[in-house]
């Protein structure tokens, strides 16, 4: 996705905002629909334009914009500017050309978060360069309350994928990825270290699906859905989220993604 620049007229500037919002992949970010306040509302439009689109401020009109727009919720500029009135330090505000713009600040992620932990919803922040900490998070709080067998799609394996699974035990896995997607000497390196895992982990069982249709990353067990923002290797090494969804109240995309791991798991082979 391209960088939209404050150099470029307002009307093309709104295209390819637009345009932008219409196309990118939120799906390791907290549900937009989930926040019922402007407040909330125009945080996650600032979030996500400034770490997925690079558009690192927005006004409160290509805010209100995006959200009327895009996400089809009526708003209007003068509901986002007084909710970010009294945003504090969630947001910074800059006053440029005449124009007020307001970018999201840390403070700002963490109040999303925070907003939607209890309920059927329940998402935790990996931050960048904490590796150590997010394999902990990752086996700890997460692994480790989930219950009967675990089904895994994650695209890229590697060393740290091994290292983290060897903490999940008495459990049957089935794990999902394509080594293809890898370079020569990592793919070299996970196998070989692969084959001693296994010896270890009987109940730990990897396959390698030929086809090209498989890009995002999961884990669904008996009683969750946990949708990963980055490969299970690369957690901590740049920011990213692990949304998990109750498995009751996300009844029709859990099944639908059961299905589709059965069928991709049956073409697989046995790596």
């Amino acid at each position: 996705m391209s960088k939209v620049t404050s150099k470029k007229g307002d009307s093309t500037m709104e295209v390819e905002l637009l345009k932008g919002f219409r196309e990118v992949n939120t799906s390791d970010f907290p549900d937009f629909y989930s926040y019922k306040k402007p407040l909330e509302k125009g945080l996650w439009i600032l979030w996500v334009a400034k770490e997925k689109l690079g558009t690192k401020k927005l006004t409160a009109e290509q805010i209100a914009s995006i959200i009327r727009d895009v996400k089809e919720i009526s708003t209007n500029a003068e509901s986002i500017t007084k909710s970010f009135n009294r945003a504090g330090d969630k947001i910074h505000t800059y006053r440029e050309s005449g124009k007020v713009y307001f970018e999201i600040m840390q403070p700002g992620k963490e109040h999303l978060i925070s907003q939607i932990k209890e309920g059927s919803i329940e998402v935790f922040y990996f931050e960048p360069d904490k590796q150590y900490t997010s394999k902990s998070i990752l086996s700890k709080n997460i692994l480790d309350n989930l219950k009967g067998e675990l089904r895994i799609v994650d695209p890229y394996c590697g060393e740290r994928t091994l290292d983290i699974l060897a903490n999940v035990k008495n459990r049957a896995v089935n794990f999902l990825t394509k080594i293809e997607n890898l370079r020569d000497k990592e793919r070299n390196r996970f196998l070989r270290e692969l084959q001693d895992f296994k010896s270890e982990n009987p109940n730990i069982e990897f396959r390698n699906y030929p086809n090209t249709d498989i890009h995002d990353r999961y884990i669904i067990s008996s009683d969750f859905l946990v949708i990963l923002g980055h490969s299970i290797k690369d957690l901590g090494s740049k920011e990213s989220f692990a949304i998990i969804l109750n498995k009751d109240t996300s009844k029709n995309i859990v099944e639908a993604l059961i299905e589709n791991f059965n069928r991709r798991w049956n073409k697989s082979n046995t790596l």
